[in-house]
C-alpha cells in the first residue's frame, strides 16, 4: 500500500500559505510525513538581464520566505519543516519538480472558488493536477481544517481509479474515515463515429437500464475485494446521471469532507464536448479534493 514520506506545499500568496500551511500541517501529523514548502517566482516572456536579475530575485525572496515559514509553521505548531525552497520559473513545471526529486510525495495547494472566472479559466491547482506524477491534495478555502471522517472515492474502473482506490483506503485507514465508493453510469454515452461526427446513444429499454445496473454492480464489487479493506467502514454506491453532477450528489448526500479520484485523461476535442470531470469538481466541490494520476 502507498504512503507518503514527503509533503511538498504549494505556496503562491499569503492567503494560499496560509491554507497550505494548515493543511500541510494536519496531513504532516496523520502520515508522519516532512513538510518541505515551496516558493517560486514566475518568470514573464524574455528578459535579457534575466540571470542576474532572477538570482537576486530568488536571494531576496528566499530570505522573506523563511521567515514567513518560521513564523506560521511555528503558529501552527508544525514539526518536521524542512529547509524552505524558492524556484524561478511557472509554478507548476517547478512544484512538480520538487516533488519529483523526493520520493513518496504529495503535493499540498490551496484554492479560491470565489467570483465566476474560475469556472472559465485555468487554475493554478488544475495546471500542477495535469503535470504531476505524485498525488496532488487540494484544500479549499475555509476557515476550518479538519481531518476527514467521511471520504468519497469515485470509480469508473480504468487503472488510473484503481490507484485512486488504493489511495482512498489509505488515507481513510490514516484518519479512521468512513468511505464510499461511486460509480455514475451516464445517461447517455458520447462517441466519434467513422465519419467525425458525435453521436449520442440514450439506452431506452428498461430491461436495458437494469443489465447495465447490474453489470456495474458486478464490477464494483469485484473492484472492492482486490482492495485492504480490513477495520474499515464502507459502503458501494451506483447511482445514474452526469458524472460530475452524480458524484457530488453523493458528496452532498454523505457530507463528505473528502473526494478522491483519479486525474483526468480526456483529450480536448472531448473536454470540448462533454466537459471535464474532474474540471467542474475541482472548481464546484467545496471540500478537500485529492487527485491521483
Amino acid at each position: 500500500m502507498m504512503h507518503i514520506d514527503n509533503i511538498v506545499t504549494g505556496v503562491f500568496s499569503e492567503h494560499h500559505f496560509s491554507m497550505a500551511v494548515r493543511e500541510s500541517q494536519k496531513l504532516a501529523t496523520v502520515f508522519k510525513a516532512k513538510i518541505r514548502p515551496v516558493h517560486v517566482i514566475e518568470t514573464l516572456g524574455f528578459n535579457p538581464f534575466y540571470p542576474r536579475e532572477t538570482e537576486e530575485s530568488r536571494l531576496g525572496a528566499l530570505e522573506k520566505f523563511k521567515k514567513d515559514v518560521d513564523h506560521l509553521y511555528n503558529k501552527h505548531g508544525a514539526s518536521h519543516v524542512e529547509e524552505p525552497v524558492v524556484q524561478i520559473g511557472r509554478i507548476h513545471n517547478e512544484l512538480v519538480a520538487v516533488a519529483n526529486k523526493h520520493s513518496n510525495s504529495l503535493i499540498v495547494v490551496g484554492r479560491h472558488t470565489e467570483g465566476v472566472m474560475h469556472k472559465f479559466l485555468t487554475t493554478e491547482a488544475e495546471r500542477i493536477i495535469a503535470h504531476a506524477s505524485t498525488p496532488v491534495w487540494v484544500h479549499p478555502h475555509r476557515s476550518i481544517s479538519r481531518l476527514p471522517q467521511t471520504i468519497v472515492c469515485a470509480l469508473d474502473f480504468s487503472e488510473n481509479c484503481k490507484r485512486a482506490a488504493d489511495v482512498a483506503v489509505m488515507v481513510a485507514k490514516a484518519c479512521s474515515a468512513q468511505i464510499y465508493f461511486v460509480h455514475v453510469i451516464p445517461e447517455s454515452t458520447g462517441y466519434v463515429d467513422l465519419e467525425g461526427q458525435l453521436n449520442v446513444y440514450y439506452p431506452q429499454e428498461d430491461v436495458e437500464r437494469d443489465l447495465i445496473h447490474d453489470n456495474v454492480l458486478k464490477l464494483m464489487k469485484e473492484a472492492v475485494q482486490n482492495l485492504d479493506l480490513e477495520g474499515l467502514c464502507y459502503a458501494e454506491k451506483v447511482c445514474s446521471g452526469g458524472a460530475a453532477d452524480g458524484v457530488k450528489r453523493v458528496c452532498d448526500e454523505v457530507d463528505a469532507e473528502l473526494l478522491v479520484m483519479g486525474a483526468s485523461s480526456h483529450s480536448s476535442v472531448e473536454r470540448l464536448f462533454m466537459g471535464s470531470t474532474m474540471r467542474w469538481l475541482l472548481n464546484d466541490f467545496k471540500e478537500d479534493i485529492l487527485v491521483i494520476p
